[in-house]
């Protein structure tokens, strides 16, 4: 039986020269770190795991960098935090929420916290720090600590506006996951966004295409606290997007979100602070970085068809076959756009093309009998083939058979159960798996978000691992047991949205039961 030892504890560094001390090679990415198995087993139970019951004599590390992974070991081996530093900070704070160091997690935040308090002035590269640390960190281990601790800082220095001003500068190079933490950051003070991108769009030549990033901002804020509190500002902005709209597209976009301005959000942030983030108390306060992806709600429908798959070609949004095949039956289905019978049968041939020239991973053997509604599209020739390795798992909904529409208009949740890749051997009460719930959206229907607290799980039946993330996860819906059905032009079958489709798609949304599937990637 092992023994009984209180960490964090001096074991003496000095023991890392020794030659027959070291018994567990860390492999870096810039080469090897050494150390005891047994001393980084008292501090870290997944490294116990590793070498205790798998037997494992090395650990792959390559993504961290040799130095922050001697940093790591001497921590586990003086009990100190003391070599951590601002650039090796990221990296250690993550291989101790990866290994389940706790005591070395609390350091690191406690290392943060006095970062954040040594900042007295409105410096925006000490700030930026601040801030990009906490969104990675939210982003790879969901702590909510340090987001909470940058946005005070930013808040209590009274620089909400110039932060956010001089960050979306750069707006274009921005991930949908930063253009979130900034609508976080606002808060209710939504006006600090819209004064931004105003001047961005009075910079433009006039009947420029408004960019992604700016309508992504747009269509995720909550305008009408703009309205209530900066009307003139609020008018402004539509005046530009209206005055400048280079196509019909654009001003049908510029119409819906106006529209959807007039009405006070479900569940919008009322904090003065704006660190809803970092909340564990509310539902209505959910992050948008839990959100599971569905596209195209912004994206110009009067392009043709080849347009559309050169758009396709480039995107970093389509990060697999499945959402691509669902774009084109969105846009088939809308009835201004005449791709012809030709195209509306089949264009498998295309998809094939472009999932090879993406590089996109094959589909699990689960879809080979899939059809796309509305079309003869077979998913056939882009699954594995039988024995050979498969990047994606494709995960049933536990819950019984579901009217989509009906489901994505109120609170639900749904259940899946999946063992994630890597735990080996899990004793924590019920299933692996993880929880869905829907949360409102910009528009009518309300989105999907993977459920990451330990209270979202409390009288479950299925228990959360870290190691889901829901940028690795897409939702599709099935009826008719092999009928595949697009989500991405749901919004279109109620009366908030400006698309119309077909009456035969609409009777199939609006009375087909069937389930919904996740398509994991690894």
């Amino acid at each position: 039986m092992a023994p009984n030892v209180t960490v964090p504890m001096n074991f003496g560094c000095h023991l890392l020269t020794s030659p027959t001390h070291n018994n567990l090679v860390l492999n870096t990415s810039e080469g090897e770190v050494k150390a005891n198995s047994v001393i980084l087993s008292f501090n870290s139970p997944v490294i116990g795991h590793i070498t205790g019951e798998l037997h494992m004599t090395s650990v792959d590390m390559l993504e961290f960098p040799r130095e922050a992974v001697r940093v790591f070991v001497n921590a586990a081996y003086s009990g100190s935090e003391e070599e951590i530093t601002r650039e090796l900070f990221r990296d250690v704070h993550k291989m101790s929420n990866v290994f389940e160091v706790t005591w070395l997690i609390k350091k690191c935040e406690e290392f943060f916290e006095k970062l954040a308090k040594s900042i007295t002035t409105a410096n925006y590269t000490d700030l930026l720090f601040l801030f990009e640390e906490a969104a990675y960190s939210f982003d790879m281990i969901k702590s909510k600590t340090l987001l909470s601790l940058a946005f005070e800082k930013i808040t209590k220095l009274k620089c909400k506006a110039p932060f956010i001003e001089q960050y979306l500068e750069n707006i274009e190079g921005l991930s949908t996951r930063r253009l979130d933490m900034v609508i976080e950051l606002a808060g209710s003070e939504v006006n600090l966004i819209v004064q931004s991108l105003t001047r961005q769009l009075s910079c433009q030549t006039q009947g420029s295409v408004v960019s992604i990033s700016t309508r992504y901002l747009l269509d995720n804020s909550d305008l009408y606290l703009c309205r209530e509190s900066n009307k003139d500002l609020f008018e402004k902005l539509f005046d530009m997007l209206e005055e400048n709209a280079p196509d019909f597209a654009s001003l049908k976009w510029a119409m819906h979100l106006h529209r959807n301005s007039q009405y006070k959000r479900e569940g919008n942030m009322s904090s003065s602070s704006g660190v809803s983030l970092a909340s564990t108390s509310s539902s209505s306060n959910e992050s948008r970085c839990n959100i599971i992806p569905n596209l195209y709600h912004n994206f110009d429908t009067n392009m043709n068809l080849r347009e559309t798959l050169e758009w396709l070609s480039t995107s970093d949004k389509v990060t697999n076959v499945v959402m691509a095949a669902e774009l084109i039956s969105f846009m088939i289905n809308i009835p201004w756009n005449k791709y012809g019978e030709e195209v509306r049968s089949c264009y498998t041939d295309e998809l094939f093309k472009l999932m090879k020239a993406r590089s996109w991973h094959k589909l699990p053997l689960s879809l080979i009998p899939m059809k796309l509604m509305h079309s003869k599209t077979s998913f056939k020739e882009m699954c594995v083939s039988l024995g050979e390795q498969c990047e994606y798992v494709d995960i049933k909904c536990m819950n019984d058979h579901h009217n989509v529409l009906s489901l994505l208009s109120r609170e639900a949740t749904l259940e899946f159960r999946f063992k994630p890749p890597g735990v080996k051997k899990c004793k924590k009460p019920g299933q692996c798996g993880f929880l869905l719930k829907t949360i409102q959206g910009p528009g009518y229907l309300r989105k999907l978000k993977l459920c990451t607290e330990e209270e979202d799980y409390i009288d479950q039946p299925v228990h959360y691992h870290h190691q889901f993330k829901a940028e690795n996860m897409y939702l599709y819906f099935v009826f008719d047991d092999y009928v595949l059905m697009p989500l991405s032009c749901l919004e279109s079958c109620t009366e908030n949205f400006v698309y119309d489709i077909s009456d035969e798609a609409r009777f199939y949304y609006t009375n087909c039961f069937g389930t919904f599937s996740i398509l994991y990637q690894k």
